[in-house]
């Protein structure tokens, strides 16, 4: 056996100050080491319109405002945060084989269906995306995910034949193993909603999802594969 030896004594190591708050205390437990995050107020619900621009929903008799992400750019390894709403997205994985170098866009759009513009946009990733709402009372919350398979087709053509697969986890937990949105809505461009509890006990809701290596990559073309979801909707549980 062949041992070898590290040596150490020329590196620079301080000693934290106890005061001196870790990268994961409390609301930096997902978010960078960063010293302008602070709670000034506390919401109790999260809508996003992933991958698509801000836009007005009608929900149960009241207007119901979903904020775009469709600005935000791709890339290896992205992080976004929305400062005035209180929360932010990242992002990691590159679509190696899509002769997409630039990565400017993890985001999809499909025009003319009979879905409502909710789902007519979605953002993707090549493995994780995370989404997280900080600043957000504590307490039990239903989660929405709203799905719509919008790269793959109901027809015989070659585009039908794609599978998408990846996991879901809230809070750290894992509430959907192997999902595919074409199995749970019944084809692709379906509306699917669905919802899971949450419990929040340090002001952050996470919601994760990340491909496991499952699907198809090449269906209809190269680089189509990953997490994909259409809105995130968050709201107290009843």
């Amino acid at each position: 056996m062949v041992e070898s030896s590290l040596d150490l004594s020329y590196n620079n190591f301080t000693w934290q100050d106890p005061d001196q708050p870790a990268c994961r205390e409390n609301v930096r437990r997902i978010l960078p080491c960063t010293k302008d995050i602070n709670c000034p107020k506390y919401g109790c619900s999260l809508n996003v319109n992933c991958g698509g621009n801000d836009l007005t929903v009608k929900e149960n008799n009241q207007e119901v405002v979903y904020e775009g992400d469709g600005k935000v750019e791709g890339g290896t390894a992205k992080y976004y945060r929305s400062i005035n709403n209180y929360w932010g997205l990242s992002s990691t994985g590159d679509f190696m084989d899509d002769n997409d170098f630039l990565n400017a866009r993890f985001t999809e759009f499909v025009p003319s269906t009979n879905i409502s513009g909710l789902y007519s946009t979605a953002r993707i990733a090549p493995i994780s995306l995370t989404y997280f709402r900080y600043c957000l009372e504590n307490g039990n919350y239903t989660v929405s995910l709203h799905f719509a398979e919008i790269k793959f087709t109901n027809d015989n053509t070659y585009s039908s034949l794609g599978r998408r697969i990846f996991d879901i986890y809230i809070q750290g937990q894992l509430v959907r193993k192997d999902f595919n949105i074409e199995d749970e809505a019944g084809g692709a461009l379906k509306r699917l909603i669905k919802q899971f509890n949450a419990s929040v006990i340090d002001n952050i809701l996470e919601i994760r999802f990340y491909w496991a290596s499952k699907g198809t990559t090449r269906i209809p073309n190269r680089g189509v594969y990953g997490p994909l979801i259409s809105a995130i909707s968050v709201n107290p549980s009843k």
